[in-house]
């Protein structure tokens, strides 16, 4: 004789949903004629949950009032599944002890998110000791290779892959949660704050995770006593930007135009699209942008008008009008970004243009540590061994940009690595002009970090990586000059160093630097910039800089300070003395030149400050440069 089927419903909401990987529901389930409702399991591939069992239902009792088991039928059910589509399969325990299905759902599992807990000495308040603290921290979907602790304006270092028996059983699914352990380093030093943990996980992706625990130690004996960490913090003031510009024409045909990009919105490029995609949206263009990774970036953004996905889910992206891209924008060549292109026009044929903002051939040349023409002269075997996804294959990038119905540039020198034939249009970057215009210097800040009032402040906002790192060892350098030369000046710097650009020489180079890190939310950096007295820009003319156009200088101009940049890209443009201070080479005897004569000079820094807003005002205009490029995306054939 047959089981008999179970009988049963599930009541949470259709297709299941596990938000960051957390699964939580609830549903009824009994055998006919048994006195007991069954014990309940749900199946997601290999992860096993088992329910809450012998829950009251009195609805399910009226509705089957011959039923024993019914006022008792009620099961609930939660935790932790892997992420992605699934069919979830409730199981009931036969009288017989067979477990038989009775209901399978559709289910969507998001990925838990990056997650952290300091638990030793204490796991929740404020701990006053200085001592080192002990957690775990996961993210499920690629191990830690760095953690830092945070607290204040503290980062302390911490040891990793520690075992911790107890975090596998929160996530029975992830095979590097055994060793998800870390403890500090070092002590904790004196600092107020929560506790924050910062990682970088092994894809290369950087997470922040808050913990329930804060830290409050008034001094140690690396602080003299009379040193108030709990002092009121002075505010970067607020400034009223200038009125917003009027709405710009409406398309006569609105166009669907998805970019997609290399890395995730919190990188330059997504800056540049971004600033793109609002402003052809507000003239009534449909726009999407598609990153590789960490979509949740778009969190970066202050009220994007695009909407954003994952290169996985751009092929099936369909516009607000129900159609897919007319226009596939490739920003660089870089093999991620060529492959989601080409997924994309496989399934909807659109006119594809390609992005130039760089010489990627001496960014791959740079980074591999090996002349471009030796790897041109290499079989693609070889090359798909060497080429990372981020950067661009040197054959495969050439076909991508010989297919290209256009190619937009972001400095005319780049016409020469485009195809001969091919259409270019030049989009110079811009600046956001809600956040970037000139700004009174926050004296009160200034004094806050103990300046003497003569110090002269450069800024520099951005990462270190191989390509810029013989330049700002430069800029480093000229600064350790000028103090060594009797004059006081103090370089502030936000973004991560990728590379060891200083060696043996660190120490002494960062004597007269504040390093800030990453500030991921790009419209928080206008008021600390407002700090600076005068901005450089590294470099030289070179196979690098001159292909290049450094999106920091729009944002320089539009800030209103005296610019100091080499005559290369923008510096080719500008006129010297009167829009900026151009030199031949900006290294370290170049900036410190100019450094000491804009000291010397105050009326020059004054008329070098209004040059560069009004060259901004002139010359930088997210706005203008969509509508030159929403013009030649209407020029191109349709595909």
């Amino acid at each position: 004789m047959s089981a008999p089927r179970p009988l049963g419903e599930i009541e949470s909401p259709r297709p299941l949903r596990a938000a960051d990987g957390h699964l939580a529901g609830s549903g009824w389930c009994l055998f006919p004629g048994e006195p007991l409702a069954p014990a309940i399991r749900l199946r997601v591939g290999e992860t096993v949950l088992a329910a809450t069992s012998d829950q009251p239902r009195p609805d399910v009792a009226q509705l089957l009032p011959h039923e024993p088991a019914a006022a008792r039928s009620g099961f609930a059910f939660a935790g932790n599944v892997p992420a992605g589509a699934h069919v979830a399969l409730f199981e009931a325990r036969a009288p017989n002890g067979a477990w038989l299905p009775f209901k399978p759902l559709s289910l969507a599992a998001d990925a838990a998110p990056f997650a952290a807990v300091v638990d030793t000495p204490i796991s929740t308040g404020t701990l006053r000791d200085r001592v080192k603290v002990a957690g775990w921290a996961l993210d499920p979907r690629s191990p830690v290779v760095d953690l830092r602790v945070r607290y204040g304006h503290r980062e302390i270092a911490c040891a990793i892959n520690q075992p911790r028996a107890d975090v596998p059983t929160l996530f029975p699914s992830v095979s590097h949660a055994a060793h998800a352990g870390f403890v500090t380093e070092d002590f904790l030093v004196a600092g107020h704050g929560p506790v924050r943990v910062r990682a970088r996980l092994a894809d290369g992706r950087t997470v922040i995770a808050p913990t329930a625990v804060s830290f409050g130690v008034a001094t140690d004996e690396n602080h003299s006593a009379d040193l108030d960490l709990t002092a009121a913090r002075v505010p970067l003031p607020g400034y009223t930007p200038p009125p917003p510009a009027p709405p710009p024409r409406p398309a006569a045909r609105p166009l669907n135009v998805l970019f997609v990009l290399p890395g995730s919105f919190a990188s330059n490029n997504a800056l540049h699209a971004a600033g793109l995609a609002n402003e052809l949206a507000t003239a009534g263009h449909r726009c999407a942008v598609a990153v590789a990774h960490d979509v949740e970036t778009i969190a970066h953004h202050a009220a994007p008008a695009f909407a954003a996905l994952t290169h996985a889910a751009a092929p099936a992206y369909r516009f607000a009008d129900g159609r897919p891209a007319n226009v596939v924008h490739a920003w660089t060549t870089s093999e991620l970004v060529r492959r989601a292109a080409t997924a994309i026009l496989e399934r909807h044929p659109a006119r594809l243009v390609v992005h130039l903002e760089d010489n990627e051939q001496q960014i791959l040349a740079h980074a591999l540590g090996r002349d471009f023409a030796e790897l041109s002269a290499l079989d693609d075997a070889e090359l798909d061994r060497l080429v990372p996804p981020d950067l661009s294959h040197p054959r495969r990038s050439r076909d991508f940009l010989a297919r290209a119905d256009g190619v937009t540039l972001i400095t005319a020198r780049l016409r020469e690595l485009a195809p001969v034939a091919a259409r270019c249009h030049t989009i110079w970057p811009a600046a956001d002009a809600r956040y970037f215009h000139p700004r009174p210097r926050p004296d009160e800040f200034r004094r806050a970090l103990q300046l003497p009032p003569d110090t002269t402040i450069l800024f520099y906002p951005g990462n270190v990586h191989a390509a810029n790192a013989a330049e700002m060892r430069e800029l480093y350098a000229a600064v350790t000059r000028l103090n060594a030369g009797g004059v006081p000046v103090t370089l502030i710097r936000t973004g991560n160093d990728r590379v060891d650009f200083l060696g043996v020489h660190a120490a002494r180079a960062r004597e007269h630097v504040i390093e800030l890190g990453q500030i991921l939310h790009h419209r928080h950096l206008p008021p600390l910039l407002a700090l600076a007295d005068i901005f450089v820009q590294p470099g030289a003319p070179d196979a690098f800089n001159d292909y290049r156009f450094p999106s920091k200088l729009p944002e320089f101009f539009a800030l209103g300070r005296p610019v100091v940049l080499p005559r290369a890209n923008l510096g080719e443009k500008v006129r010297h003395g009167i829009d900026a201070y151009v030199l031949e080479r900006a290294d370290a005897a170049g900036i410190e030149r100019a450094v000491r004569e804009l000291r010397a000079n105050p009326a020059l820094a004054a008329r070098l400050a209004e040059g560069a807003a009004a060259f901004a005002a002139e010359h930088f205009s997210w706005r203008r440069s969509a509508e030159t490029l929403a013009s030649f995306y209407a020029s191109l054939a349709p595909s």
